[in-house]
């Protein structure tokens, strides 16, 4: 792995790690949606790996920290990458921990057509414009 690699790694690590601890102090996403907005635009960039990106957030789809729910559902309305898909439906059918299979149900919404809980967030919020 090239220095770069390893610097965009570090990258994510600390948008996750941010956008975890402000999840852990503030009710909804208004004060803190630019920070998954952020981080959208750096998993689209070509600065970081895809590869890692997905292992990464799969890692928060396993694992549930704070945030990870709008992190994943912020990220994949958008990316709408299949790999997060597959591990997410994973999730909801073999876990054995209800709440993991629920919060997995809750984030593969954002990949349906409609999805009315999107209304949370400001950019995904239609009647927002």
């Amino acid at each position: 792995m090239s220095n770069v690699d390893w610097n965009a790694h570090d990258q994510l690590k600390e948008r996750l790690e941010a956008i975890g601890i402000v999840a852990q102090h503030f009710v909804g996403v208004g004060e803190w949606e630019h920070l998954l907005v952020d981080l959208t635009r750096f998993l689209r960039s070509e600065t970081l790996d895809r590869e890692q990106a997905v292992g990464v957030l799969i890692g928060w789809a396993a694992s549930w920290p704070w945030g990870a729910v709008e992190a994943l559902e912020f990220t994949m309305r958008e990316l709408r990458w299949p790999e997060v898909h597959e591990f997410l439906v994973e999730q909801r059918t073999e876990s054995a921990d209800f709440r993991h299979r629920d919060l997995a149900a809750s984030v593969l919404e954002v990949f349906e057509p409609e999805w009315p809980g999107g209304v949370i967030y400001r950019t995904y919020d239609p009647d927002s414009a």
